[in-house]
Formats: C-alpha cells, sequence, structure tokens
C-alpha cells in the first residue's frame, strides 16, 4: 500500500542516493554524519521533530515505512484490521532481540503503547486508542475509538517503537535509549554522538557499516565545510548549497518531501487571533519571488501544508498567483482594526537558512505595515519555545506528512493541539478529520482532507506556509546507500562506504 508517495515534476535529482559503491565496502567504516542540532531525548515520549534522524538508529516501530511511503513489516510481519476499522489484530516478528538482551513480545508492545498514552508527546497522536490487548506472545490487537484505517501509518513513527520494558521507566531513558534498533548508542556529549552496529540485531547481516558518529554544527555553511574538510561523510544542504557542493566533487542527492517552510502563529496573540490580520500575512508574501531568489526555485511556492504529488495536497490551491496581493493584505489589515500597522516578533532558530527566510518575509510584510522583530533562539531554546507555546510566530520547517497528513491537522489545526497553543478551532473540522482517518486508503481520506485544508485557509490559518521543501544531502565520494524518505524517515543501516 502506497500511502504516502510523492511525484512532484521539476525537482530535479543528483546522483541517486541508491546507487552502489564501486568496488568493496569498507564494513568497518564509521559513517560521520553532521547533524544540525543534538537530540532532545531518547525517550519517544519527550522527543522532538528533529528526533527521528536519531531515534531511528537505535529504534523500531512495529510497521516499516519505505522511503518511498510503501508500507512494509517492521517488528510485525503482518496485520489485518476488523471490518469496522476499529480493530487490528498485530502478529509479530520473533526472534527479535533489545539491546538489552530481553525478547520482543506482545507484552513489551502493550508495555510501550500504554506509556505512550499516559504521558508526553504521544498522548494525542494515540488518543483515540482504547485498548490494547495480548492475544498470544506474538499477537496483540489494538482497539479504537472511531474507524482508525490511518494508524497503519501512525505505527510507522514514533508512536509503533517499541522501548525495552525494562527500560522504559528508567530514569535515564532520555540519554539511554535500549531498542531494537541496528545501531546502539555508545556515547552522548555535547557536541557529538556516536553509534555502533547492534551485532544481536534480527537482520544484522543487512548492515553494512560498523557505526555511526554525528558531530553537531548549528549552521548549514559549517555543516558543509565539514565534508569538504573531511571533518563528517555528509549532511543535509540548501539549495544554494549545491553548486558549491557538487564543485567540490560531492555527490549530491535531492528528492521532494512532505515539508514545508512557514510562518506558525500563536494565535492567543491578540493581533494573531484576528483571522483578518492572519489572512492579511498570507497575501503580504510573495512566494515566487523568496523561491527564486532563496532556493534557486527548489522549494515550490504554496498556501497549503502539502506539496504537489502526495494525496492530501489540494489541487485547486497549487496556482499561489492570487495570494500575493499587497493592497488586499491592506485591507484586510484595516478591517482587523489595524490599518496604522502592527508589531510582531518571529522567533527563529540558530540554522542561517531560517534567519535569511526571516529575514526576506520581514522586508516583504514591512511594505504593508507589518513591523517584524527577529528573534534568534538557540536549538534546545527553539524546541521548547514551540512545544510549550512561548512563541509569537516561528519560521521554521514543519514536518506535514509525519506520521500522517491528519496528525498536521490534529497538531495544527484542532484545539488542544501539540503545536496550537492559541486554541485555534474551527467548526466541523473535528468530524472531517475522524472521517479522513477511518479508512486506510488514500482515495477514501482525500476528499475531507481537502476540505479540511480548504476551510482553513479561508478562515485564516494558524500555520502560514511559504514553500515546499526539497530534500538535499551531500556526501563525499564512496559514500552511497542512503534514500530520502518523503516523510523524513532515516536508515542509515543502508549506507554503504568504499574502502
Amino acid at each position: 500500500m502506497l500511502t504516502a508517495g510523492l511525484a512532484l515534476a521539476g525537482c530535479g535529482s543528483g546522483t541517486t542516493a541508491s546507487e552502489q559503491t564501486s568496488g568493496p565496502t569498507d564494513s568497518g567504516a564509521i559513517l560521520r554524519w553532521a547533524s544540525p542540532g543534538m537530540p532532545t531525548s531518547f525517550d519517544p515520549r519527550k522527543s522532538a521533530p528533529l528526533d527521528p534522524v536519531y531515534l531511528s538508529l537505535v529504534y523500531e516501530s512495529l510497521i516499516r515505512r519505505m522511503p518511498s511511503g510503501e508500507i512494509k513489516p517492521g517488528l510485525a510481519t503482518e496485520w489485518q484490521f476488523s471490518d469496522d476499522n476499529k480493530v487490528l489484530t498485530l502478529k509479530l516478528r520473533q526472534g527479535v532481540k533489545f539491546h538489552n538482551g530481553e525478547e520482543l513480545n506482545a507484552e513489551a508492545v502493550k508495555k510501550s503503547l500504554e506509556a505512550y498514552k499516559k504521558s508526553g508527546a504521544l498522548v494525542t497522536t494515540l488518543a483515540v486508542l482504547d485498548k490494547v490487548e495480548v492475544v498470544a506472545p506474538d499477537e496483540v490487537k489494538l482497539t479504537f475509538a472511531h474507524p482508525s484505517g490511518y494508524m497503519v501509518n501512525v505505527l510507522a513513527g514514533e508512536a509503533g517503537i517499541v522501548v525495552a520494558p525494562g527500560a522504559l521507566d528508567a530514569p535515564d531513558l532520555p540519554t539511554k535509549p535500549v531498542g531494537t534498533g541496528p545501531f546502539e548508542l555508545t556515547s552522548l556529549q555535547q557536541g557529538k554522538i556516536t553509534f555502533k552496529k547492534f551485532e544481536g540485531h534480527w537482520n544484522a547481516a543487512a548492515t553494512t557499516i560498523a557505526g555511526v558518529e554525528m558531530p553537531v554544527f548549528n549552521d548549514e555553511p559549517t555543516r558543509l565545510r565539514a565534508v569538504k574538510s573531511g571533518q563528517a561523510d555528509g549532511s543535509t544542504i540548501t539549495p544554494n548549497q549545491l553548486k558549491e557542493a557538487e564543485a567540490a566533487g560531492m555527490t549530491v542527492i535531492q528528492a521532494p518531501n512532505t515539508t514545508l517552510n512557514a510562518i506558525l502563529l500563536n494565535t492567543s496573540v491578540p493581533a494573531l487571533a484576528k483571522p483578518e490580520f492572519r489572512k492579511a500575512l498570507l497575501y503580504a508574501i510573495d512566494r515566487e519571488s523568496i523561491s527564486k531568489n532563496l532556493y534557486a526555485g527548489t522549494c515550490s511556492p504554496s498556501v497549503q501544508p502539502f506539496q504537489k504529488g502526495f494525496w492530501a495536497n489540494v489541487p485547486q490551491l497549487n496556482d499561489v498567483s492570487s495570494y500575493y496581493d499587497p493592497e488586499k493584505a491592506k485591507k484586510l489589515m484595516a478591517e482587523a482594526g489595524l490599518k496604522d500597522g502592527v508589531d510582531l516578533t518571529f522567533e527563529v532558530g540558530p540554522n542561517t537558512s531560517y534567519q535569511v527566510l526571516a529575514q526576506a518575509l520581514q522586508a516583504q510584510l514591512a511594505k504593508v505595515g507589518i513591523r517584524v522583530s527577529i528573534k534568534v533562539l538557540e536549538f534546545q531554546q527553539m524546541v521548547t519555545a514551540r512545544r510549550n507555546g512561548q512563541f509569537t510566530a516561528t519560521v521554521s520547517l514543519l514536518q506535514a506528512g509525519r506520521p500522517d497528513p491528519s496528525q498536521f491537522v490534529q497538531d495544527f489545526y484542532i484545539k488542544g493541539g501539540a503545536y496550537n497553543p492559541g486554541g485555534f478551532s474551527l467548526a466541523g473540522i473535528g468530524d472531517l478529520l475522524t472521517e479522513a482517518r477511518a479508512s486506510e486508503e488514500s482515495t477514501a481520506r482525500a476528499e475531507p482532507m481537502h476540505e479540511i485544508v480548504t476551510k482553513v485557509l479561508e478562515a485564516g490559518p494558524p500555520v502560514i506556509p511559504v514553500c515546499g521543501v526539497t530534500y538535499m544531502a551531500a556526501f563525499r565520494k564512496g559514500v552511497t546507500g542512503l534514500e530520502p524518505s518523503v516523510v523524513g524517515d532515516y536508515d542509515f543501516a543502508t549506507v554503504k562506504m568504499s574502502k
């Protein structure tokens, strides 16, 4: 079942990540991946949006999502929904061991899922899960409050991670994870995280490197310099670094995904509580100019969270030309009682690219009387501010497809959502969300999702999209095998390095 595939025209592609190395691979090699920040927590209940890059090394989920978005067996080898999509039965893979020697079984799955429901970042994600039952040592049954075909995607993300039962309640789990993943954490120090291959992994033969080391560099130019100088073997890059990376002889991969550059608004702020002002922000941004001048055309201008080619995308909204109208923005501000202009703060992280984007938006918004000041936060400050709602408006990367596009709706558009501190709500959205989550099939889910996106846009969205991002990464020669994922999953076990 292809649940999250993207087929975007015009994005281009460099050398594909799946190309094989020439000559023998080095099974003792350590991949050095330059990362933009330290992990927030290795406890799935406390993890933040960047953390999947780290969690994927040490943990596995019940269901596996391939880079294309296709769903495959993970810790569960097969699953079956009841006719009404309210009961999901999963058969577990046998012979799987955790890093501490414990065995994977249905009791371990039950304990993890029930823990996630009680507290932390996954509570709203699993709110629909009513009951977890052990059917047999290798079989577990999940009962949901509503038809929930979408949960197949959710269980391919953090909510489907199974932590070793003996470690789940340990106070040091945030820094000492115990999972079933292909790597084990060996060192967690400020500025660098290291992992070694887990020889007891059920599919250890498929991992062809000995470990992963992640040095941390907050800004994009420093990360690219680290790869050029040999301090790192690979890292994500920005579109304006593409030519530099290729000129340095690096292998560059690029592919569409479900992330977007956007402004997240705290609608508890008086000005941002006004729908007319939120719509003014929508119409004051020249997305085509930003895409051309900041991203060399690789960030697709958008007024919706879902990119072209993704089933949740609303085709009628893909032409954004009518959404740049400064005069209309001024009129809307007057309707909001802000005809003399307004002061607004943009919080932005330490990454250079987001500071540059914030500055471009600052210049554009000034033309309609929105006076923006930019406040740069440290990486962990930015994570905390977004999670706790202690911000006015953040300019950052948002993930619209992970673990499922309906979760974006839950988190950003529904009162009580994880990233909805102002309590934005709209009549009828909850019922449409329930409808959009009932089936496994994207064809049945598209219509209610499209209606949600359209209604929110018309009401003045709490998230102002700017453009849909193209994933890019650069590697030194001889490093291959990392497949870019449409929803931000990472699988470093597939990486190959030449001797």
